[in-house]
């Protein structure tokens, strides 16, 4: 944050919104996937990735709600649907 220099920069799931949590971030690319990862200034680390299941259809629309983590879980919102799973550390 001092220097404000870019410690790394990838694609991923494309543009998206981002949630911090439990020491990771999750990602929801506006397409609908939705990606983990690990920060590090190293570099980008992915641990996984999925597309929710039963998408809306969107059309143009792109998917902009941030994902959200709440005692142990991750919801996803895109349109008039929600996902929860459960991300609890085990």
């Amino acid at each position: 944050f001092k220097t404000g220099a870019v410690k790394w920069q990838e694609r991923g799931v494309g543009a998206g919104s981002v949630c911090f949590a439990d020491g990771r971030l999750y990602v929801h690319g506006e397409n609908g996937d939705v990606a983990l990862v690990e920060p590090s200034p190293e570099g980008y680390r992915e641990k996984g990735r999925f597309t929710p299941p039963d998408q809306p259809e969107r059309g143009n629309i792109k998917a902009w709600a941030y994902p959200v983590v709440a005692n142990g879980r991750l919801y996803i919102r895109d349109l008039n649907k929600l996902w929860c799973y459960d991300v609890k550390a085990r």
